[in-house]
């Protein structure tokens, strides 16, 4: 018989899945450089904690939400240390857009973190709001506003050639969701909903630059 559990008590089991996955392809790439054995041991304990504060919601969920925040704390530390992205970031073009893309994403899984840290178990309402679209939207977007020109060519077969005009939505994304952050901990209701619009705006920007890429391949270029 099927468990029938409210969303607020099996979300963060989704965010693991996106959480945990993104952060092992991270630590795949950060063989590329020297790592030590306190880093490997650091982002056990990061992705470990992360995993027993998931588990724990089932139980007892403020205790949960709260250990599930340290986690996404420490991977943020670990991931803002040695991801590899600190050295493309150095390289022009695409490899300096996924890199700006994925540091800044790590800055809204830690922001995401420090929000349920500290609110613990919230049902609904703005804190909820908060805590929800820094991970689903500023985390896990800006990683794929950062993978889709590898992984549309690489699965799909479609070329997607680097334009500056990249730049546009991932600004966007930051800006429309500091709007919205902040107007769920003011909190201010038209500061959530014109953070709200604007990031629908910023997903038509992202689909629209990545389809013109597409289709216009011999008119976009990357800096040198």
């Amino acid at each position: 018989m099927a468990v029938r559990l409210p969303i607020h008590r099996v979300v963060f089991w989704w965010a693991g899945f996106i959480v945990l996955t993104i952060a092992g392809e991270r630590l795949e790439l950060a063989r590329l450089v020297r790592r030590s054995a306190a880093g490997h041991v650091a982002f056990l304990l990061g992705a470990g904690l992360f995993v027993v504060g998931v588990s724990l919601t089932t139980i007892g969920l403020d205790a949960g939400v709260r250990v599930v925040g340290a986690g996404a704390i420490a991977l943020t530390l670990w991931l803002a240390r040695h991801d590899v992205a600190r050295r493309t970031i150095r390289q022009p073009g695409l490899p300096r857009f996924i890199a700006i893309c994925l540091l800044s994403g790590y800055g809204w899984l830690g922001v995401s973190g420090v929000l349920a840290l500290v609110s613990g178990d919230v049902a609904g309402g703005p804190r909820y709001d908060a805590v929800l679209h820094a991970l689903f939207l500023g985390f896990a977007f800006a990683m794929i506003f950062g993978h889709a020109p590898i992984i549309f060519p690489a699965v799909l077969g479609w070329p997607v050639s680097f334009r500056p005009a990249f730049y546009g939505h991932l600004v966007l994304l930051h800006l429309s969701l500091c709007l919205r952050v902040a107007g769920d901990l003011v909190p201010s209701l038209p500061a959530r909903q014109w953070g709200g619009l604007l990031n629908a705006v910023t997903l038509l920007l992202f689909f629209f630059n990545t389809g013109y890429s597409i289709l216009n391949p011999a008119r976009s270029r990357s800096p040198e």
